[in-house]
């Protein structure tokens, strides 16, 4: 299934960057190109990454580095 539209990033291409050492969704905007337009897929992002991240966040707030990689919608 596409999460990101705008760069044409599928479920399966978010799950092979965390199976690759992603373990944050600007991790994986990073390595994928999702989520650096018009933002609509960060919550499928973030889900995927929760569910499928051997890794658990230790916070839930927004880190400076998300706002300065261009990782649109990070901070809803």
């Amino acid at each position: 299934m596409y999460v990101c539209h705008c760069s044409v990033v599928t479920d399966r291409d978010i799950l092979e960057a965390i199976a690759n050492g992603a373990r944050c969704i600007a991790d994986v905007a990073r390595v994928t190109g999702a989520g650096r337009t018009c933002g609509n897929c960060v919550e499928s992002m973030r889900d995927l990454v929760c569910k499928h991240c051997p890794v658990r966040a230790e916070r839930t707030t927004e880190r400076p580095a998300e706002r300065e990689l261009g990782v649109a919608g990070a901070a809803r």
